[in-house]
């Protein structure tokens, strides 16, 4: 039933055995609805609206309805209690992980789950593009264009024009691709033109399949050079880095250099398939690493795989070096090496070269006027010889003879700073002095002197002193074209052409008297050994410096007075001397069957015997 009061109307619940209007159904009344609610009864609608005056809170109202008559239920039998109770599980079982898969716990798993699952996938995904990506760039480094060594090279337009040699053709097959099956090692003298060889070679092609790599003596620089020859930072720019617990680096330079040879080897494999010829990747002066066991580990890490990768076809490499110590160290583990030696220009290519030259220096300084005659050219080949960066710096001389004298005066006075004689020395300066000028001696006499200039004409035609003396040809071994030793034969020789004598070194051993000496001359560039082992002096120019101090009159005497010090200094290191400061008397006596010896001092209280005393001790 519905109360009206003065407030408004109040919800009255009947009891559940009593007739109802419907089961507690909530709606809004208004008072718009209650005038027009045709239930209500007239005489409490009035009260209604009388009191809605006092409040205007809308009033919820139950609004009876007659209920549903029931119906009746079948019995239910044991089956199909079975069946809907099986069927309650399933549906709290399904309810239970449809509530877990939407609670809080499974969405923060789920999340996590799939964050990680991208994060690894973006890693996975990362790691693979900087491999390639890796790969790439040290492919990018063999493609024909920019190489940071030839840009170098051909900075100056007018000097970039070198000197033809006869071994010019062999490597312009070799960085080519041609010369295939072996790595080569070019050995000779400074100077000779073995890294301008290599160089002029590139800029042929482009450097199409070519880099270049200089040798340095601290194995972190070469580290870095090798790097910026292949264009590979040794991963140190890939990101995942940041996540390392150690620094990558901790192996030292072998172990990058490792890294960076696996993933050259890659490319090479790469590109030989796609191009049918090998990459060639050269290493310049290698006589810079350091002759060390760590030094040594190196070369024999690159010749390693240069080894290998000559027998695959995919590599080639070039090795130049100065110094003969690289030759013995790689001579034990080589199988395919291939030996190139580099020796001075013969006479008429010097001729030829010293004219190119002196015609190039004098039209880069804006000089019109021819070059000098033929006999100053000759004078100037006897002075400083064959040697191309000799040959270029008295070209570019305003007065090429003056310049020649001043060079051999130079290379005089850094011969003596190194090894001069010094006849009154000390013990700690006896190094090679000696022993290094009986070999500069010997080499220095096997060459006659040079001729005053201007040589004066004979009117004998017979003889001719504007010839050089012809010296013995070296022997056809050293120049021949076998599977080890490449290097072109010479043209033919000429009556002008300078020869360095040389020994062998064996003889070298004997006439040094000493065995460790070489290898230090030959690092100094005094001498020169070559792949036949025949020690020669390093070049002519320095071959004229020791003719001037051997010409000397007081140096066969102070050689001679500098080997009597150094055999009185070894003669003092090899005895032992023993000073007495005061009389003693030795005195000998058996004890229990010993022979004790006993040295009593004397001192002050020793008289000498008399001369009678002496007598009667002799009877």
């Amino acid at each position: 039933m519905i109360r009206l009061n003065a407030v408004g109307l109040s919800r009255v619940r009947r009891p559940s055995g009593s007739l109802t209007y419907g089961q507690n159904r909530s709606i809004n009344v208004l008072p718009s609805n209650i005038s027009r609610n045709p239930i209500i009864p007239l005489h409490q609608r009035i009260l209604f609206l009388r009191a809605r005056a006092l409040s205007t809170t809308p009033v919820r109202l139950n609004i009876p309805q007659w209920p549903n008559p029931p119906v009746p239920q079948p019995p239910v039998g044991p089956s199909d209690n079975l069946t809907n109770t099986q069927f309650n599980g399933e549906s709290e079982k399904e309810s239970f992980w449809r509530k877990w898969s939407s609670s809080a716990s499974f969405q923060a798993a789920l999340t996590t789950v799939v964050g990680l699952g991208m994060v690894f996938a973006a890693g996975v995904g990362y790691l693979e593009w900087y491999k390639s990506h890796v790969l790439h760039r040290i492919m990018r480094a063999f493609e024909p264009g920019y190489d940071p060594a030839l840009e170098l090279s051909t900075l100056h337009a007018p000097n970039s024009s070198h000197i033809h040699r006869r071994e010019q053709p062999l490597i312009d097959r070799i960085v080519s691709g041609v010369e295939k099956g072996g790595y080569y090692l070019i050995i000779g003298s400074k100077g000779t033109g073995k890294g301008t060889m290599i160089l002029d070679a590139m800029r042929k092609i482009n450097a199409d399949g070519v880099s270049f790599c200089e040798a340095h003596p601290d194995l972190e620089v070469f580290r870095l050079r090798l790097g910026k020859a292949l264009d590979f930072d040794f991963y140190e720019d890939w990101q995942g880095s940041l996540f390392s617990r150690a620094d990558p680096r901790n192996g030292g330079p072998a172990l990058d250099v490792e890294r960076a040879l696996n993933k050259l080897e890659k490319v090479a494999l790469r590109y030989a398939r796609k191009n049918g010829r090998p990459l060639v990747l050269a290493f310049n002066n290698i006589h810079l690493f350091p002759n060390t066991p760590e030094g040594h580990g190196l070369l024999h890490q690159l010749q390693q795989r240069a080894e290998a990768w000559a027998e695959g076809g995919i590599l080639t490499m070039i090795f130049s070096t100065d110094d003969f110590w690289c030759l013995d160290t790689m001579k034990k583990n080589a199988s395919r090496m291939r030996i190139l030696s580099v020796y001075d220009l013969s006479a008429s290519e010097s001729f030829s070269a010293l004219k190119h030259l002196r015609r190039q220096a004098l039209a880069n300084r804006g000089l019109q006027r021819d070059i000098e005659e033929d006999g100053i050219l000759q004078r100037v080949y006897e002075l400083v010889g064959g040697r191309t960066s000799y040959l270029a710096r008295v070209a570019r001389a305003d007065d090429m003879l003056e310049e020649a004298e001043q060079m051999i005066e130079g290379e005089k006075q850094w011969l003596l700073s190194k090894i001069g004689l010094i006849p009154e020395h000390d013990d700690d300066v006896m190094d090679e002095q000696n022993c290094s000028w009986l070999l500069l001696r010997h080499l220095a006499n096997m060459l006659p002197p040079l001729s005053d200039y201007p040589v004066v004409e004979s009117n004998d035609s017979t003889s001719n002193n504007n010839e050089l003396p012809v010296v013995e040809e070296p022997p056809a071994d050293e120049t021949s074209n076998s599977s080890v030793n490449v290097t072109p034969p010479p043209k033919e020789p000429s009556s002008a052409d300078i020869h360095l004598p040389h020994v062998t070194y064996e003889a070298a051993r004997r006439i040094m008297t000493r065995t460790d000496f070489l290898m230090d001359l030959d690092h100094y560039h005094v001498v020169s050994i070559d792949l036949n082992h025949h020690v020669r002096p390093d070049s002519l120019l320095l071959l004229r410096a020791a003719q001037q101090v051997v010409a000397e009159e007081s140096f066969d005497e102070d050689l001679d007075t500098t080997r009597y010090r150094v055999d009185q200094i070894e003669g003092l290191h090899r005895q032992s001397e023993l000073t007495i400061k005061e009389p003693f008397k030795v005195t000998f006596d058996k004890i229990d069957g010993k022979g004790v010896w006993e040295v009593i001092g004397l001192g002050d209280s020793f008289v000498p015997a008399t001369e009678d005393e002496e007598e009667e001790r002799l009877v």
